[in-house]
């Protein structure tokens, strides 16, 4: 075979080789570039009660202005949304706090991020049996959420509300019934899921829950004993992937801080009770 046979032959192999390098990497590119696109559709996971309500009544119409709709994925408790974002089996949920999505992720390796936060209810304080704080008998039942995070967040409420005290040398956000200190009614604290809270009130004196679990009951907020103060950490969160934070996380984002929505909130009576994050505008 002549010299230049073998070199036409050696040009013919690279060429195909190069010609198969490039197809490669420019499927990975498609690949790359399509996972990191907004989806039409973009499927948000929530909880019952008034979040789904807030983005359904506000937020979807902004979206589909924006050449997007949203799906939404009702879980029925608190720890399935999490899991299907952080396995893409949604692209975004909406029906946690900050320092329970910070828990979550450190206790469970999750790779989630949040974007934003929105208007949130607090926890209330109901009850069927008396009409104030200090009508509660001794011994009293009292009704509180099970999860961890939660627990010690209505534990603080309790504090603040006057009816308990808790010890000084323990982090409050961290505070379990072992760390209350004072507690001059002897009252008892019966965790329980936190959906089940507004079922407990014909059996207990006393339930501290959670403002969207209320709101689903269709429990009166201008009932409640007690309010809790809903501040910056324990507003709901808008949570997505780590990964795409940039992407989907970025759109979220921007259609939340938008000012179709946030008017359209603020001209909702529904909202009133909602304690609103400190970036958002007053009209």
């Amino acid at each position: 075979m002549s010299k230049l046979s073998k070199k036409n032959i050696l040009l013919t192999v690279l060429s195909a080789f190069l010609a198969l390098t490039v197809t490669a990497c420019n499927d990975e590119g498609s690949k790359s570039a399509k996972a990191d696109t907004v989806p039409e559709h973009i499927k948000v996971g929530v909880v019952p009660g008034p979040y789904k309500d807030l983005l359904k009544n506000h937020l979807t119409k902004v979206v589909e202005s924006r050449g997007h709709k949203l799906d939404f994925v009702e879980f029925s408790d608190w720890v399935q949304p999490d899991s299907a974002l952080d396995a893409g089996e949604i692209d975004a949920n909406l029906f946690q706090h900050s320092i329970y999505l910070k828990a979550i992720v450190e206790n469970q390796g999750l790779k989630l991020d949040e974007v934003i936060n929105v208007p949130t209810l607090g926890l209330f304080a109901f009850s069927e049996k008396v009409k104030s704080l200090d009508e509660l008998r001794d011994g009293a039942l009292v009704a509180l959420p099970n999860d961890a995070v939660n627990l010690s967040r209505a534990l603080r409420f309790a504090r603040d509300a006057g009816i308990i005290t808790l010890k000084a040398d323990k982090d409050d956000l961290k505070a379990s019934i072992a760390d209350i200190d004072k507690n001059p009614k002897h009252l008892n604290f019966v965790p329980m899921e936190a959906a089940q809270l507004p079922r407990s009130l014909d059996s207990t004196d006393l339930a501290l829950v959670p403002g969207n679990y209320a709101y689903e009951a269709k429990l009166p907020f201008d009932k409640a004993l007690a309010k809790e103060k809903v501040s910056e950490p324990i507003k709901l969160v808008v949570t997505v992937q780590s990964d795409r934070v940039n992407t989907v996380g970025a759109f979220l984002k921007d259609a939340v801080a938008s000012r179709e929505f946030t008017s359209s909130v603020n001209a909702d009576p529904t909202y009133r009770d909602f304690a609103k994050p400190e970036w958002w505008p007053a009209n």
